[in-house]
């Protein structure tokens, strides 16, 4: 049985995607769209912002603006400017409210463990890196790479961002491609995936913070893998190549393979998505 065998119903539009615990107008906040925020939920209310802006500047080559060093006296917050951008760390001592990160702990379908390990956090650090002058790409490596280096500290017990929880490991590991110039597509997106009324349904989630629609291919006759990886490599194509897609284009992986793309209102989300007919 293949790792996406078994785990897909049927769904609705007023039905719960899968391994998505949460209605449709029940969707992440829209905090993300002015910037990337991620919370890494801790064991314990404790940090080292010492050790996290060491491990920023050693691992990741990030260190302040020049007179823009971190202030000491705030022991629970750390503001810093890198490169212009505004970079704020502050250390919670309490779970992420309302039970939000075990809900949507639940959309991991690759961790098993996400939401039992979620719900043992007692602590949380709320990142955020926001500004206007730096592309959302440059903003988004800057996010990656302030997380990894809280989740490379003990007491990490994984990250809340892009609408489920990821497991300090593949966080760490995906962000590693930035080291080999690749972006960590895998870092900013979520794919969802579940069964539709005449076949296999895949999302993103996560474009939006780069300011594109997301995407959505309905009632593919293609196998779930083969649906996330295409919006995976599509997701990738977009960024990479700085792409912007539009209803009435066509898109495909040659010159002969033109899969259309319409723009119309979310099959699994809210608001307006793109359909890539795959």
């Amino acid at each position: 049985m293949g790792l996406f065998d078994g785990m897909f119903n049927k769904k609705k539009k007023s039905q719960e995607p899968q391994g998505v615990p949460l209605e449709q107008n029940d969707q992440p906040e829209e905090k993300d769209k002015e910037g990337f925020i991620g919370f890494v939920l801790l064991d314990s209310p404790k940090w080292d912002q010492k050790a996290i802006l060491d491990t920023l500047s050693r691992k990741w080559g990030i260190r302040p603006d020049p007179g823009d060093e971190e202030d000491a006296s705030e022991p629970n917050i750390a503001v810093i400017k890198v490169n212009g951008a505004m970079v704020a760390l502050s250390l919670m001592p309490g779970k992420v409210p309302d039970g939000e990160a075990e809900r949507y702990a639940a959309a991991n379908y690759f961790w098993k463990e996400a939401v039992e390990v979620t719900a043992s956090h007692t602590a949380h650090i709320l990142i955020a890196v926001v500004d206007q002058k730096l592309t959302p790409v440059e903003q988004g490596k800057l996010f990656v790479a302030v997380a990894a280096s809280c989740l490379a500290q003990p007491g990490a017990l994984g990250i809340y961002t892009s609408g489920t929880v990821l497991a300090p490991d593949h966080y760490l590991r995906v962000a590693e491609d930035m080291a080999h110039g690749e972006l960590p597509i895998m870092d900013w997106i979520y794919v969802g995936l579940y069964r539709g009324e005449k076949g296999f349904c895949g999302y993103t989630y996560g474009l939006n913070t780069f300011g594109r629609e997301e995407l959505e291919v309905v009632d593919s006759q293609h196998a779930p893998g083969d649906i996330f990886e295409f919006l995976y490599d599509v997701c990738g194509y977009l960024l990479n190549n700085d792409v912007y897609l539009q209803h009435g284009e066509t898109i495909g992986s040659s010159a002969e393979e033109k899969l259309p793309i319409t723009r119309s209102p979310g099959a699994a989300l809210d608001g307006m998505t793109l359909k890539i007919g795959f």
